[in-house]
């Protein structure tokens, strides 16, 4: 499908000035972080694709732990992760080759946790049979019934219907597509997800870019796709991955923070106009994977919340995957 191209918001970059990074939590090694959501109460819900378990972390305290909200059943990680009503998130859990990035067939299943209650409720959904990885997840922009998910492998966006438990693919296009099947960063096609007004909002690692897509109440495709940005016009060497962001869902206009590969977050403006803003940092951004705004105080609505995937050691042991804060 054609897409339309924003030549004004892709022409250049510049690096960020004056913002601070700390660390706040960093996982047991040969854990490889993947996603983040936050909950209203600022807590934040990390997934990992190499253990079953969903972590809970309180930033707001001097020295923040992990602890296990649930450890899920039949898989061995989890990769997405979104918020579908009021402290009702929805994720999706698989048997994973982290080598490869994908699933095994049959294996992906989507779960719906519920926080209002206690403990917290988690509930199975339904599997998803026909796919090998479902990555960035969101609610549906205008339909809380409509869960939409990112097959990096076949350039598909999903539909998960929670009250029928029912699954389809909402739709394809090459736009969405790998150019490649094992590579690292040619492997993952659509890759973050996210949604506001009537749109999709999404990363391709692979094409190297960050485009919206229309969708109609049912999740189908309604236009063409639009390329707001392209990754390498902020650094010959970034790669996207998943995506917070803070666009007004009337207007359009706004902003969003992408981490991104392999030690970059990165400020895309939308709908206005300027040049996509650097962060990097060697010592503390390490193969980022996700990124969320903090939410309750001022202090934290102003903290922007990056996961780190880590980085290998000589011996292949995965190190240093985590959590980091810039204060925006």
């Amino acid at each position: 499908m054609k897409a339309s191209l924003f030549l004004g918001l892709i022409a250049s970059a510049h690096a960020a000035l004056g913002t601070t990074i700390r660390n706040v939590y960093t996982f047991p090694k040969n854990t490889f972080i993947e996603n983040i959501a936050v909950r209203a109460n600022s807590k934040l819900l990390i997934t990992s694709m190499s253990v079953p378990d969903l972590f809970s972390i309180d930033p707001t305290v001097s020295v923040p732990t992990a602890s296990i909200v649930h450890t899920f059943p039949n898989c061995t990680g989890i990769s997405g992760i979104a918020e579908i009503t009021p402290d009702l998130f929805a994720l999706v859990t698989g048997t994973w080759d982290l080598a490869n990035t994908r699933a095994a067939l049959g294996s992906l299943a989507i779960w719906t946790v519920d926080f209002s209650q206690s403990p917290p409720f988690p509930k199975f959904i339904t599997t998803v049979a026909s796919s090998t990885i479902l990555n960035g997840i969101a609610r549906h922009p205008t339909n809380p019934f409509l869960l939409m998910a990112a097959d990096s492998a076949a350039g598909r966006v999903w539909r998960i219907n929670l009250l029928t438990r029912s699954s389809s693919v909402a739709f394809s296009s090459p736009l969405l597509e790998p150019t490649g099947t094992a590579m690292e960063g040619l492997h993952l096609g659509i890759n973050g997800l996210k949604a506001e007004g009537a749109y999709l909002y999404f990363t391709n690692s692979a094409q190297k870019f960050f485009g919206k897509v229309a969708v109609d109440f049912f999740g189908n495709q309604v236009g063409s796709i639009q390329v707001i940005s392209s990754s390498t016009a902020a650094a010959a060497d970034v790669v996207y991955d998943d995506i917070a962001l803070d666009v007004n869902a009337i207007t359009g206009k706004g902003y969003a923070w992408i981490a991104s590969h392999p030690d970059y977050a990165v400020k895309v403006p939308v709908g206005l106009p300027g040049a996509q803003t650097l962060v990097q940092n060697a010592t503390l951004l390490l193969n980022p994977t996700s990124a969320a705004f903090g939410r309750g105080s001022v202090k934290e609505r102003k903290t922007l919340y990056v996961t780190n995937g880590g980085q290998f050691t000589p011996e292949f042991e995965l190190i240093n995957g985590g959590v980091v804060a810039l204060s925006l």
